[in-house]
């Protein structure tokens, strides 16, 4: 404990730095996600409180201070809680403390299991756990597909106390591995519940679950609390949870400072709108939402063409390429990144400015994990862009529904005649261009044939020819 004699009070740890922290702490009053609940106040260790303290975090959120205590005194919870409401903190504290507090150490094997929906969510809480215990002696690491194997194995062989993974990797080392030691877990935790479900993980978890001890503590959060979630908690919990939530699980909540809106424009004149938004906001942070993967690599391979520094993120990437193009994203003050929906739930992307919907998404509710990659953070403002055809303006009706302020822009034609011309004649020359916009082309109808709201997206309504120009076919 020598290394914390000169950091044991907030004043010790920033001196420095008391007037940002005091104009700080000013704006967090008026921050709804905040309480008046210290970390300080909680009895954490000295190794936690100092790193807390150290990135400002001095004040708990509503879920941290409704759910540590109650994971501290050793109950199964239930949480639900939208993105940015401090629920990564709220399931990592408790399990750095119980490890601390018995001194748990390797050879006991692996105490907790941190289980998330997608590689980039793995990533983030990895290094928050990271960031968390850097004045703790626990052994951590990260599993999760794509990466390889052989190495994954080395890690685990250095019994990590807490493991960060993706189910299907984390399953299938349960089965082949007989280096990985769970015989004594204390802690699964699953975030994004309702995520891993939807992309197809209910059976991988499952047999996660039969593969573990049933003695131990169970926290599943979700951002909705679904009839397939609640049937996952009557199998994941061995004892009635303590069932948490927020009020702001409710769409209408939604940060106030984040301005919505929406355009209603032609197929054929969406391609050539994305360009001249991106062009006249190229010192802006940006995420661009499409509905396939395909469409992801036509369109980010032909703004790349025409010169716009862009980043794509997709499932068909390979895992480093996948990775840089995240933590590039991240890192950038201003960039462009095209991602499908795999970017929409639960990461935690820094000073994103705009969000552009370029394909309407299957949902309401998914329209709202998309913009909430903006406007995170105290009084952070935001910016975010529905396109729409004129087909599909009932899609509104929805969104007004869950009490979802969103005004129309209009756009001037000037030029968009002539830029039209030129990019379907970029496309028709470039052969491999041209390979890849057919492609797009057929995943959007794909996409567009299985939405859920086919009363609005109809295909039959869509102008075919116009739509293919918008994929630069003719």
């Amino acid at each position: 404990m020598k290394k914390f004699k000169k950091l044991i009070t907030f004043e010790n740890c920033f001196s420095r730095k008391i007037k940002k922290k005091n104009k700080w702490l000013q704006r967090l009053k008026k921050n709804s996600v905040l309480t008046k609940q210290t970390f300080e106040k909680c009895f954490l260790s000295k190794p936690t409180i100092i790193r807390l303290l150290e990135q400002f975090y001095t004040h708990m959120t509503k879920i941290q201070k409704i759910s540590i205590p109650f994971q501290i005194c050793g109950f199964d919870i239930l949480g639900s809680a939208r993105t940015g409401s401090g629920k990564t903190l709220a399931f990592l504290i408790p399990m750095i403390e119980f490890f601390y507090s018995i001194k748990w150490n390797a050879n006991n094997g692996t105490g907790g299991l941190v289980l998330t929906p997608t590689r980039e969510l793995s990533l983030q809480n990895y290094y928050v756990l990271k960031d968390l215990l850097k004045y703790h002696t626990h052994t951590f690491g990260i599993i999760m597909g794509g990466s390889n194997k052989k190495i994954e194995i080395e890690k685990i062989k250095k019994k990590p106390i807490i493991l960060v993974a993706t189910p299907g990797r984390l399953l299938d080392h349960l089965r082949n591995t007989r280096y990985i030691q769970t015989n004594n877990l204390q802690f699964l935790i699953i975030d994004e519940a309702d995520r891993c479900l939807e992309i197809g993980f209910e059976a991988e978890i499952i047999s996660i679950i039969r593969l573990l001890p049933k003695n131990r503590q169970t926290i599943l959060f979700s951002a909705t609390q679904t009839k397939n979630v609640c049937n996952l908690a009557k199998i994941s919990f061995r004892k009635d949870p303590v069932y948490i939530e927020t009020e702001t699980e409710k769409i209408k909540n939604f940060n106030p400072d984040v301005e919505q809106g929406f355009v209603i424009c032609q197929p054929e004149d969406r391609l050539v709108l994305l360009f001249a938004l991106l062009k006249r906001n190229t010192k802006k942070k940006i995420i661009t939402f499409f509905s396939s993967c395909n469409e992801v690599k036509f369109f980010f391979s032909l703004f790349k063409k025409i010169g716009l520094n862009i980043l794509e993120l997709h499932g068909k990437q390979k895992q480093f390429k996948r990775i840089c193009s995240f933590f590039n994203f991240c890192k950038a003050k201003e960039s462009i990144l095209f991602c499908t929906d795999v970017a929409a739930r639960g990461l935690d992307i820094p000073s994103v400015d705009w969000i552009i919907q370029f394909n309407p998404p299957l949902e309401p509710k998914e329209y709202i994990h998309r913009i909430g990659r903006t406007g995170r953070g105290v009084h952070r403002k935001g910016w975010t862009l529905l396109f729409l055809q004129s087909t599909e303006i009932g899609f509104l009706k929805f969104l007004k529904r869950e009490k979802i302020k969103i005004k129309e822009y209009d756009f001037q034609k000037k030029n968009f005649l002539i830029l039209n011309q030129r990019i379907i004649y970029l496309i028709q020359k470039n052969l491999y261009l041209k390979k890849l916009s057919k492609e797009a082309y057929d995943s959007f109808l794909k996409s567009y044939k299985s939405h859920r709201l086919k009363d609005i997206f109809d295909i039959k309504k869509i102008n075919i020819f116009s739509l293919k120009k918008s994929f630069g076919i003719v």
